[in-house]
């Protein structure tokens, strides 16, 4: 028998027919557009009779919040690792670049301190990040400087992306230098929207989606894709004019995978090597059940953070979670079809059902807010774009 499928991309929507339906698990390509989604209808699709011959009843539903996802959370038996300590004070230079002097500690966090720096004699303004978690240290110093060079080589030029300018691995303290961006992270901005209409709410998280997923779709599409697995609120930083930059590639949750030269976007089989120590890198929550169960990098576990993200930037509140029945949380937002299935299918915890990599994202957003100019506050025109030379890297 015939199955009919739609397809869930916002920028085609196509109806398919297939002889038979799609195996469990398996995805199918959209002949018209080339997007990939696992064709099976949802259970709440039509309704069906139960055993006394009603009709099945909508379930009342609510996202997962944090204390849901503690209960799921793994129960780690071992002792945290205990932090270096440092011991700067604002007025100390940097160690190893005495021009640039600490001005302000920023925050402190899972890798290490964050402080502000200021130029001994210009009036420039930048981030530094000093590694003090021990096993991070090791791995930056011994096995991801390759990762460094190559992400401020090939991705340091992106408009939606924070560039690294330098960096001192040999000192006692390793540190990474970035450009300084005023205007705080996502989770102030999510905290900003949250008072506002569902409507005005979604039209500004369309339009920052679309600059995240550009920003890591560039490097997933990059011949040899760097995955950025630490995909969270506190790494997207936003500038003073409102733009969203994604901070933080090439250390804690960053790595290379290589791919035989034959295998360009095909991802589904992580066969080649991947020369970076880091395996389960990333917050809880945020990664997907492949990293946390150690597997390769792969760019559909920031594809689930994407995804994770973006549920959570919809509804206007950081300690809600993707749940099973999430697609009715998004259905009440007005989301179009395409967009809810295409958030749905990135949560996924088959990584073959979700987007090959945030350039379906990207792709998808981009011609959404073109066929809707009402989703975006800006021309379309205005948008960043990946930049031409992308595929050469």
């Amino acid at each position: 028998m015939a199955v009919s499928y739609k397809c869930p991309s916002p920028a085609c929507g196509v109806s398919l027919t297939t002889p038979i339906r799609a195996p469990f698990g398996k995805t199918v390509r959209c002949p018209k557009c080339g997007f990939r989604f696992v064709a099976e209808p949802t259970a709440w699709d039509t309704p069906a009779p139960n055993a006394l011959g009603g009709v099945l009843e909508r379930p009342s539903t609510r996202p997962q919040n944090t204390a849901d996802r503690q209960r799921l959370a793994p129960d780690s038996s071992s002792p945290p690792v205990e932090p270096i300590q440092l011991h700067f004070v604002p007025g100390d230079p940097v160690p190893g670049l005495s021009s640039w002097i600490l001005e302000e500690q920023l925050g402190v966090g899972g890798f290490g301190e964050v402080w502000r720096a200021r130029h001994e004699w210009k009036t420039s303004r930048r981030a530094v990040k000093f590694c003090t978690h021990p096993e991070a240290r090791h791995r930056l110093v011994n096995h991801e400087k390759k990762v460094l060079v190559r992400v401020m080589r090939y991705a340091g030029d992106h408009p939606n992306i924070v560039p690294l300018l330098e960096c001192n691995l040999e000192s006692e303290t390793p540190w990474l230098m970035y450009e300084y961006v005023p205007g705080g992270t996502l989770s102030e901005a999510v905290r900003d929207w949250q008072p506002l209409s569902p409507p005005k709410r979604v039209k500004k998280v369309i339009k920052s989606l679309y600059a995240i997923s550009s920003a890591i779709g560039h490097c997933h599409r990059l011949s040899t894709p760097i995955v950025h697995r630490d995909l969270k609120p506190g790494n997207v930083l936003r500038d003073a004019g409102g733009v969203f930059r994604v901070t933080d590639f090439g250390i804690g949750g960053a790595a290379v995978a290589h791919f035989p030269e034959e295998q360009t976007h095909d991802f589904n089989s992580m066969t080649g090597r991947v020369p970076t120590m880091i395996r389960a890198a990333g917050s809880f929550g945020y990664s997907s059940p492949q990293q946390r169960n150690g597997a390769p990098p792969d760019p559909r576990d920031d594809v689930y953070a994407l995804g994770v993200l973006a549920f959570q930037m919809l509804l206007g509140d950081l300690s809600l979670w993707p749940c099973p029945d999430m697609a009715d949380d998004l259905r009440a937002l007005g989301l179009p079809a395409g967009l809810v299935s295409l958030l749905v299918h990135s949560v996924a915890h088959n990584a073959n059902r979700r987007p090959q990599d945030a350039g379906e994202w990207k792709d998808a957003l981009g011609v959404l807010l073109k066929k809707r100019p009402d989703l975006s506050e800006t021309s379309t025109h205005n948008l960043p774009a990946l930049p031409a030379d992308q595929s050469q890297a």
